[in-house]
């Protein structure tokens, strides 16, 4: 939740949210330097303590130049336990559900930043521990140093599912897969058409799946997707959040929203 959505809208959605039983709320403290977690406890109030609240960090900022933020990867031991504790202030909780690490630093021990976050979790200032965004291999050396409940993961049904190494590995260490990119950066809810075009300042430009012959097979796909979706009365949007859903180890899947009307749409799919 960053400065380009009306909060209004979002917290009509939050509230219809809560009121079909969504209690899973996944944020990051990087989303908005901080906004969208202070946003989220705001709109929840005295309700954030009864939800599972995951949020993540791992990722410094700093101001740049033009108002952009400048950003890095940093698992160092002192700047998560830093992060955990702005996390918990902006969040006003005195444990968070789930934390996760955004990213794996390169270069550095993935073993290194799991046995902090195991301390976090044994100080009571975590609950579950989430990596996001690892390998079958970084995974494997976190869970030398944590007890691993989660994993988040980019899943979707015309790009990315889980490896069968990813499955096997979190079925054999009872972890989860959340997946996120469920609707493929948009592609997957239909609205693009072969005279899309992306601004440089929106990472879809840079990416071949987006532009010109990229963005004309991944049309083709898409009308494909959205034929098998007809025939069994969903939308197009409903039925690839349908389909990450029936991956293995799948158990959940975050899918961003601006509002009622798209709620509306997406919660169909999880009945």
């Amino acid at each position: 939740m960053g400065d380009d959505v009306d909060v209004n809208k979002i917290e009509s959605a939050i509230e219809l949210a809560l009121e079909q039983g969504i209690n899973f709320f996944d944020t990051a403290d990087v989303y908005g330097l901080g906004m969208s977690e202070a946003r989220i406890s705001a709109i929840l109030g005295h309700r954030r303590h009864e939800q599972v609240i995951a949020t993540k960090g791992g990722v410094s900022w700093k101001e740049g130049e033009n108002g952009r933020a400048i950003t890095r990867i940093d698992c160092s031991p002192k700047y998560i336990r830093s992060a955990v504790e702005d996390s918990l202030r902006r969040l006003k909780l005195d444990r968070i559900p789930v934390y996760y690490i955004h990213w794996p630093e390169k270069n550095k021990d993935i073993g290194l930043v799991a046995e902090t976050l195991y301390e976090l979790q044994t100080d009571g200032k975590i609950g579950a521990i989430g990596c996001s965004n690892f390998s079958v291999e970084q995974l494997q050396r976190a869970l030398e140093f944590a007890p691993i409940r989660l994993v988040q993961i980019p899943v979707n049904i015309l790009l990315e599912r889980p490896t069968p190494e990813m499955v096997g590995i979190c079925q054999q260490n009872e972890m989860g897969i959340i997946g996120y990119n469920v609707l493929a950066s948009g592609l997957l809810t239909g609205k693009f058409n072969a005279q899309t075009t992306f601004p440089l300042n929106d990472r879809r430009s840079r990416l071949a799946s987006f532009v010109g012959e990229g963005l004309l097979r991944s049309l083709e796909r898409v009308e494909d997707l959205r034929k098998d979706a007809k025939v069994t009365g969903y939308s197009l949007a409903q039925h690839s959040i349908k389909n990450a859903l029936e991956q293995p180890a799948v158990e959940a899947t975050i899918v961003g929203i601006k509002g009622v009307k798209q709620l509306e749409e997406n919660i169909r799919a999880y009945i």
